[in-house]
């Protein structure tokens, strides 16, 4: 394999503490197994004495890439990938959790022909350091279950990757956000033979862990994003449904309040159902129809009042004649149910087609 050119991409935040040990372990990879190998680090200006290491290391097969804007974990990997001269590359952790010794078996399956290779903690062979905490544990079943729609790779959540740098070229959309980028590149650079290398999963032994609510949140969103990538027609209807429940339930609860403040009926249930209707709009145009905010929101909704009318007219009658004899809870909430049965599918096809094209 010495005749094989690697680059590592380390992106780095304060991780001063970890990079001697790591560069330690990368160099003796280079030394033994692949002597084509360059180490570049993309750091978000950390500003904690990570370039005076790295230049006093004077080590001419490392680069030092310092992001002073757009930073973050998945824009540094992919800052670090275009950087890469080589023909294979490879991205890890930079606090010592991946074995840099598993680097060659890595790169060894994408020589044999794999898209993908994913250093794996829950495939034969591969363990995990003691020490996890059950939260942890859990965020990361979790995490691994709701990739499950774009891979069935065990260890989707992996931060230690291999492929050709051509595979990264074919990428359509780059569009990550958060810290997982080995799910972007599978799905984006379209890696249907992924193969999981067994390792050794260390707990970080220096500096601070970045695993936050706010990047377990980030990860949420970005499995949203990639729902709507590879699933557009079936999120979108999805969303649709799930903004039209939401109205049903606004729905009664606004002719509650509405029956109370006016006295003529027909006024007061007229009034929920306009609300109701322009609740719909706003939140199925943020997130049911995400990519159809080319057009005048005006006309938007004026087409959306359009076609949403017949069902609405339908709620509105409905729950005005139930009203007569029952509650205006239970009026409200059959006005929905059979508008909504009515229009939830029209309403959709037609809304999708001539106003949110």
């Amino acid at each position: 394999m010495n005749n094989l050119s690697v680059t590592i991409i380390l992106p780095t935040y304060q991780e001063f503490d970890s990079l001697p040990f790591l560069v330690e372990a990368v160099e003796k990879v280079k030394n033994e197994t692949l002597q084509d190998l360059q180490l570049i680090i993309v750091d978000d200006n950390s500003d904690d004495g990570t370039e005076k290491l790295i230049r006093e290391m004077q080590k001419d097969w490392i680069k030092l890439i310092i992001r002073r804007e757009d930073r973050g974990l998945s824009p540094a990997v992919i800052a670090g990938i275009h950087a890469a001269t080589s023909e294979f590359c490879v991205v890890m952790d930079a606090d010592g959790s991946h074995p840099a010794s598993a680097i060659p078996a890595m790169v060894k399956v994408i020589q044999d022909g794999s898209d993908f290779a994913v250093g794996s903690r829950y495939i034969k062979g591969g363990t995990t350091e003691d020490g996890w905490g059950v939260l942890r544990w859990l965020n990361s079943k979790i995490a691994t279950i709701m990739a499950r729609p774009f891979t069935k790779v065990l260890d989707p959540m992996s931060g230690f990757l291999a492929f050709r740098k051509s595979t990264f070229e074919q990428a359509d959309d780059l569009n990550p956000v958060g810290y997982k980028i080995g799910l972007e590149l599978i799905v984006k650079c379209n890696c249907t033979n992924v193969t999981e290398v067994p390792i050794h999963f260390s707990t970080r032994q220096k500096g601070e862990s970045k695993l936050t609510l706010s990047v377990q949140w980030q990860y949420l969103q970005h499995v949203v994003r990639l729902l709507r990538y590879t699933k557009p027609n079936l999120v979108s209807f999805f969303t649709f449904a799930t903004v039209g429940l939401s109205g049903a339930g606004l729905y009664v609860f606004l002719n509650m309040l509405t029956s109370e403040l006016f006295t003529s009926k027909p006024i007061s249930i007229a009034i929920a159902a306009w609300l109701t209707m322009s609740w719909n709009f706003i939140w199925d145009r943020k997130y049911a129809f995400w990519n159809s905010h080319n057009k005048s929101i005006a006309m938007q909704y004026c087409g959306f009042v359009l076609i949403c009318s017949i069902p609405v007219l339908t709620n509105y009658f409905v729950t005005l004649y139930m009203s007569e004899e029952n509650a205006i809870q239970l009026a409200a909430l059959t006005g929905a149910a059979v508008g909504s049965a009515i229009g939830i599918v029209f309403n959709f096809m037609m809304t999708r087609l001539f106003v949110f094209r």
